[in-house]
């Protein structure tokens, strides 16, 4: 059940920045904390006036960058994903494209590996015979072909799908000006 959360929240904050914004004040503990009654701290203040008390001084706010682009950021940096993406292949031949593509291939493989080391969600193999249970969660398992009735349902793996088994994202440092870059200019000096 936390996984499907954190797969759903992981995609709302990439969508939507006011979202990703309410979860890093959540994170940091700012807001949505229970109260000894129970109450997330905003409705305790809402049910009982709060006396009043001197502002708190805060610290500089960290530098903020969606995660999202801190992540696009390293696959173009250890893997050169985007560079990749945007080049035309109209002009190249077939045996040049795929020189490329092996390295991108192998690099972006190791990135992935490191940053949320990837496994099969499933331990059945494709094309083995798969039996999908009553309440089976649809984050893990989506039925195609010809769905009737209900589960339990027999069919085979088309897709073994995959469970990240961390999230090791590098942390951002840099500039609030710098927050959207993706990849430096490179410029050889002469």
């Amino acid at each position: 059940m936390r996984l499907g959360l954190a797969i759903k929240a992981f995609f709302r904050a990439l969508m939507d920045r006011s979202f990703a914004e309410r979860v890093a004040g959540l994170l940091r503990g700012e807001e949505g904390q229970p109260d000894a009654t129970g109450q997330s701290a905003p409705a305790a203040e809402q049910a009982t006036e709060a006396p009043s008390r001197p502002a708190a001084v805060q610290a500089p706010a960290a530098a903020r960058r969606s995660e999202a682009l801190t992540l696009l950021a390293l696959l173009q940096r250890e893997a050169r994903l985007v560079d990749f993406a945007k080049e035309s292949l109209d002009g190249y031949p077939d045996a040049q494209v795929g020189a490329a593509v092996r390295d991108i291939h192998r690099n972006l493989q190791a990135t992935l590996e490191r940053t949320f080391g990837p496994r099969p969600l499933t331990s059945e193999a494709e094309d083995e015979a798969i039996s999908v249970p009553a309440g089976y969660s649809p984050m893990r398992i989506t039925l195609a072909g010809e769905v009737s009735g209900t589960p339990p349902y027999e069919g085979k793996v088309c897709h073994r799908g995959w469970l990240a088994t961390r999230c090791e994202l590098p942390a951002w440092s840099g500039r609030d000006e710098d927050a959207d870059v993706i990849a430096p200019a490179e410029v050889e000096v002469r």
